[in-house]
């Protein structure tokens, strides 16, 4: 415990300078990060080939990983510093309060905290003054009972122990909180590392649950962006690094901030789910039961048991499997592609990927994952690409060439525009026709979408300042029929590919400028708007996009099927380009 000199001749403020070191430790730490990231090592990769330029990228990797993990924790002992100084302060001036109203009537304070008094109205068998300590006590069965004088000492004394008893237990949650911050100072950042820095965030968040306010729930884009600009840069800092799976949701805060708090989430969560499935449980017997006539049957209970430690493991692998293609994506910036559903490897002069931005992550259930390939903020065009049924975070693979390819098409047009495509897979997509045949899944993700777009506007500067085009693929589409109904999609164009039906019968139904609708269908691709109109049709006439009378622009696209929309060198592609860049004059319709 803390004693009265102590917190009295205690200056808080210390503590927040050294959070001052450790955040610019954790900056620096950061930018090196983003320098190895987006610029060194993407151009030692396109500059250099064979086995000590893989060798040597492979390298500043696990150096780039290691400065990743030196922000997170040099952030996490910035927070628990900064929260130790608030916390401190505030006992302090408890204290302060305390001595000063006891100063104001006359009493003084000792070098222990104890209250010396005097009694004004000295009677015959009162002493004529005394003092107190904190928590004393009168004497049991005193024939003389404490005067006004003592019982008013008495309180201040006690509000000065409640101070001392407070700045006391801070110290001590504190101290061993920050003692869990200890690291091995080494290259290699091993997933126990990661692991151990979701366990430092729980510490400090215990410890600091006084220091910072949640983080704002169910808020608009526009809310959130004033709350976001309300905090100083340490403010943000520190909410980032304490509550990174919070933020990293909020629509309306730049990418920026969102892809530094999703990347620490992605990392831990990875460490996570790799540690559980390296460690996971033998598989549990089931014991089967006689019944009669047919024999033996597997008891519940134990089948019940199987099935959970089955469909477990499996969404360990399924979602280790789809990290793994969001770390490849983080690795591939600056390279042109990297299988043969990826860019044309033939054209020399196509760019090299952006970096890459995660905008929202969550591993559970299907999974969610939000990815721009550039900034979004500062793009003058932006795709945000739903895509549809069976998609989960271990299938992302698909969805993401789809960004990246058209990433690649839309910024070889002419005058190098600038653009960010976005895997929006920010929805609970339906797994198996029966479930994609109803709209349940589409109702509940549309108000995600719009949310998402709103927050687009909000960080990019309104309405006018990107033109945005929305693309939906095949379940995707019905989704983003849902999210226009109530006129309320921050779309300047919208594409449908393979559209089983956006529960609309006309173009005009949308919410999207006339004549900036526009769809493809592919010349194999018949069996899902066909059937998909019985479910998802709008209209009287159950109208589907691909229909001449729905009103859409109907471009030309390839003869291939329904997983062939961003094909490499399509002419499908191209014409998605076209609009997404604002070029819809030079898109090839049908007739």
């Amino acid at each position: 415990m803390l004693t009265y000199k102590q917190l009295k001749d205690l200056d808080p403020g210390q503590f927040e300078q050294a959070a001052d070191g450790w955040h610019k430790a954790s900056s620096c730490a950061g930018e090196a990060k983003d320098r190895l990231n987006d610029a060194v090592n993407p151009k030692l990769r396109a500059g250099l080939k064979g086995q000590g330029a893989t060798a040597a990228s492979t390298r500043l990797k696990k150096l780039a990983e290691s400065f990743h993990y030196a922000q997170v924790q040099c952030g996490l002992v910035r927070t628990a510093l900064n929260g130790l100084a608030g916390e401190l302060r505030a006992a302090k001036r408890k204290l302060t309060e305390a001595v000063a109203d006891a100063e104001a009537v006359g009493m003084s304070v000792g070098g222990d905290g104890s209250v010396h008094y005097t009694i004004k109205d000295q009677g015959p068998i009162m002493p004529g003054s005394g003092s107190v300590k904190p928590g004393q006590t009168t004497v049991p069965f005193s024939p003389v009972p404490p005067s006004p004088e003592e019982r008013k000492a008495q309180g201040f004394a006690d509000r000065i122990g409640d101070a001392l008893r407070e700045a006391g237990r801070v110290d001590h949650e504190y101290a061993q909180t920050l003692r869990r911050l200890i690291t091995t100072a080494t290259l290699k950042v091993t997933a126990d590392d990661w692991a151990d820095s979701r366990k430092d965030r729980s510490a400090v968040g215990k410890a600091a649950d006084d220091y910072l306010d949640p983080v704002p729930k169910d808020r608009t884009p526009q809310q959130n962006a004033a709350w976001w600009k309300s905090l100083s840069e340490e403010e943000r800092a520190d909410y980032t690094s304490l509550y990174p799976a919070s933020v990293g949701k909020l629509d309306g805060i730049p990418a920026e901030a969102r892809d530094e708090a999703n990347r620490a989430v992605f990392n831990e969560k990875r460490a996570q789910y790799q540690m559980e499935l390296d460690n996971y449980p033998p598989e549990p017997k089931i014991r089967y039961i006689t019944a009669g006539k047919a024999g033996s049957i597997p008891d519940s209970d134990d089948k019940a048991k199987w099935q959970q430690w089955h469909d477990r493991q499996e969404h360990l692998k399924s979602a280790l499997n789809g990290m793994k293609r969001i770390q490849t994506r983080f690795d591939d910036t600056g390279t042109a592609g990297f299988d043969n559903y990826g860019p044309n490897k033939d054209n020399p002069g196509q760019k090299g990927l952006p970096p890459a931005y995660l905008l929202g992550f969550d591993p559970e259930n299907n999974g969610r994952a939000i990815i721009a390939n550039g900034n979004p903020d500062k793009a003058d065009h932006t795709a945000v690409m739903v895509p549809g049924m069976n998609t989960t975070l271990g299938g992302i693979n698909k969805s993401q060439i789809a960004s990246d390819n058209l990433w690649q098409a839309t910024s070889a047009q002419p005058g190098n525009p600038n653009v960010s495509t976005i895997n929006w897979f920010g929805y609970d997509s339906p797994s198996g026709m029966i479930n994609a045949s109803n709209d349940d899944a589409a109702e509940r993700g549309a108000p995600d979408l719009n949310r998402f777009l709103d927050g687009l506007e909000v960080t990019q500067g309104g309405p006018g300042a990107s033109h945005t085009t929305v693309i939906g693929h095949s379940y995707g589409s019905n989704l983003v029929g849902f999210a226009s109904k109530g006129g309320d999609l921050g779309a300047d164009d919208i594409i449908f590919a393979g559209s089983p039906g956006v529960g609309l019968g006309h173009a005009n139904d949308l919410d999207a400028p006339r004549g900036h609708v526009w769809n493809e269908k592919a010349g194999n691709d018949n069996l899902v708007p066909e059937l998909g109109r019985f479910a998802h049709g709008g209209g009287s006439d159950a109208a589907v996009p691909s229909d001449k009378d729905f009103g859409a622009n109907r471009m030309t696209t390839h003869d291939g099927d329904h997983g062939g929309y961003w094909w490499e060198g399509s002419e499908g592609l191209r014409n998605q380009a076209y609009v997404v860049t604002g070029r819809g004059g030079r898109v090839d319709l049908e007739d």
